[in-house]
């Protein structure tokens, strides 16, 4: 039992490392892999329903909402019988699955190309994370950005956010945008 303790104290200092902003994990995308497809991808955070003022109506958003995930899998715990531990999967690319009324401005679009306001592909129109980004960090944690229009007066709209790696799913989350009526 000893050995096993020491062994595992030496792979957990072994694999840690001091990150460079505090309270984030490395991400490195450019050996990501596809998912394990008995992994499962859980909803972290999501913004809060969002209130665009009458004058933003049909501008966008003046931050982009950002969406959180996490990729784990379940294995067997060595110190605990007929246990199991959920383990963080790092370095799983994703590709965002993002619906609504999302914004045109150019800046806000860094993964298409728009030609004569035609946008390809349309899929990734809003979506400010690069590309390069689009994996689960040292920790298990996907991150995605994106910005979405502001509804007409007094309208309501949602903005769906999910990612996949293969066949794998992450539930949607929603956000519902509304434009308040003037005062």
């Amino acid at each position: 039992m000893r050995v096993l303790f020491i062994f595992l104290s030496i792979v957990v200092v072994g694999c840690s490392e001091k990150p460079e902003d505090a309270g984030l994990c490395s991400l490195n995308c450019s050996n990501a892999i596809i998912g394990p497809i008995e992994a499962t991808i859980v909803n972290m955070a999501s913004p809060s329903n969002y209130f665009c003022p009458s004058d933003q109506a049909g501008e966008a958003i003046s931050d982009p909402f950002t969406f959180y995930w996490r990729i784990v899998t379940e294995t067997p715990d060595e110190l605990e019988a007929n246990a199991t531990k959920i383990v963080p999967v790092p370095t799983v690319s994703m590709e965002p699955v993002i619906s609504g009324i999302m914004s045109d401005n150019p800046e806000h679009n860094p993964n298409v190309v728009i030609e004569n306001g035609v946008f390809t592909p349309a899929r990734y129109k809003g979506i400010v994370t690069p590309q390069e980004n689009w994996c689960s960090d040292a920790c298990g944690v996907v991150t995605m950005e994106v910005f979405a229009d502001c509804p007409e007066v007094g309208e309501t709209t949602e903005v769906k956010a999910q990612v996949h790696t293969g066949a794998l799913f992450s539930d949607e989350a929603t956000v519902q945008v509304t434009t308040q009526e003037p005062n």
